[in-house]
C-alpha cells in the first residue's frame, strides 16, 4: 500500500507492517528486534486498555470514526532540531467521491509552498492509501507521481534507529481547535544514532485525519522532534492554488494543541549520528 508518511518517525516504530505511517520499524540498516517486541507490547496492551475505558464512559456501540466531507481541514506543526525551521502541512478536503478523497495537501516552510492535489481513499479497509497525484501550479493542475507525495511527507519525518521499550500508556485529552479529542498517550525509549530518547504519540480511534501529535526529547530535554495538530475544522470547500508565493508566512494563523508541547524548542540542536 502506498499511505500517507504523516508522523513516520513515530509511526514506524509502531507497526511491522502496512501502518499510518511507513511501514518499517527502523531504518533499514538497524536490529528490528526491540521494536517488534514493543510493538508487540502496545498492540497487546492497548485494546484492553481503551476497551476498559470505553466500557466505563462511552455508549454501548461503538462508532466509526466520522467521516470527512468537503471543506473539512486540518494543519500540522512540524518542529525541532531535525530541521532548521518548522513546517506547516495543511490538508483541506475539496471534494469526495464515494470513498475516494480529493485533498489539497500545502507544505510551506515560511519561504517556499508545495501543493498537492492527491485522491486519498476513505474505504474503511484502506483508509489513509494515496490513489493518485497532481502539483497545483498557478491554479492548474498536472501530473506527479506518487514519489513526489512521499518526498514531501518525507521532509515532516525524522527516522528513529531503534525502539528499546515502551514505558507506559495513559488516556488524555487533546485540545485542538475548541474542542477536546480523547487520545492515548503512549511513551517510548528509542534511540536516534547515539543519541537516547523518550519518543510520545497521541493517539485517537476517533480522529478521522489519524494521529493526533507526539514528540522525540533527548535524555537532556533538546526536542528533535515535534508534530502538532494545531488546527482543524470546516470552511467552504474551494480548489486550491498555491497558498503562498516564496517568501510569504504561511497563511493559516493556528490554534496550538494544549498537550504535546514541552518548554524547550530545541531550535538548532542536533542529536549524535
Amino acid at each position: 500500500m502506498n499511505r500517507p508518511l504523516l508522523f513516520a518517525a513515530l509511526t514506524s516504530l509502531l507497526a511491522a507492517g502496512c501502518g499510518a505511517g511507513i511501514g518499517t520499524n527502523a531504518r533499514a540498516d538497524r536490529p528490528q528486534d526491540a521494536a517488534a517486541k514493543a510493538a508487540d507490547q502496545v498492540e497487546r496492551a492497548a485494546p484492553e486498555r481503551a476497551k476498559g475505558e470505553a466500557d466505563a464512559s462511552a455508549p454501548a456501540a461503538e462508532e466509526a470514526p466520522p467521516a470527512r466531507a468537503p471543506g473539512d481541514y486540518v494543519a500540522y506543526r512540524f518542529s525541532g532540531s531535525f530541521r532548521k525551521t518548522p513546517l506547516l502541512l495543511t490538508q483541506r478536503v475539496v471534494a469526495r467521491e464515494g470513498d475516494v478523497l480529493v485533498v489539497d495537501v500545502t507544505l510551506e516552510d515560511g519561504k517556499e509552498t508545495e501543493a498537492l492535489r492527491v485522491r486519498m481513499s476513505d474505504a474503511p479497509s484502506r483508509r489513509g492509501e494515496i490513489l493518485g497525484a497532481a502539483w497545483i501550479d498557478g491554479g492548474a493542475e498536472r501530473p506527479a507521481t506518487l514519489a513526489a507525495y512521499d518526498a514531501m511527507m518525507a521532509k515532516t519525518a525524522l527516522a528513529a534507529d531503534e525502539n528499546e521499550e515502551v514505558l507506559g500508556t495513559e488516556a488524555v485529552n487533546v485540545e485542538v481547535g475548541g474542542g477536546a479529542i480523547a487520545c492515548q498517550k503512549t511513551s517510548f525509549r528509542v534511540r536516534i544514532g547515539r543519541t537516547k530518547a523518550t519518543m510520545r504519540t497521541f493517539q485517537s480511534d476517533d480522529f478521522a485525519w489519524g494521529d493526533v501529535g507526539g514528540e522525540i526529547t533527548a535524555e537532556d530535554g533538546r526536542v528533535l522532534y515535534r508534530a502538532e495538530l494545531v488546527d482543524r475544522g470546516h470552511a467552504d470547500a474551494r480548489p486550491s492554488a498555491p497558498a503562498a508565493t516564496a517568501g510569504a508566512e504561511p497563511g493559516l494563523a493556528p490554534r496550538p494543541a494544549t498537550v504535546a508541547r514541552s518548554e524547550d524548542d530545541g531550535e538548532g540542536d542536533d542529536y549524535e549520528d
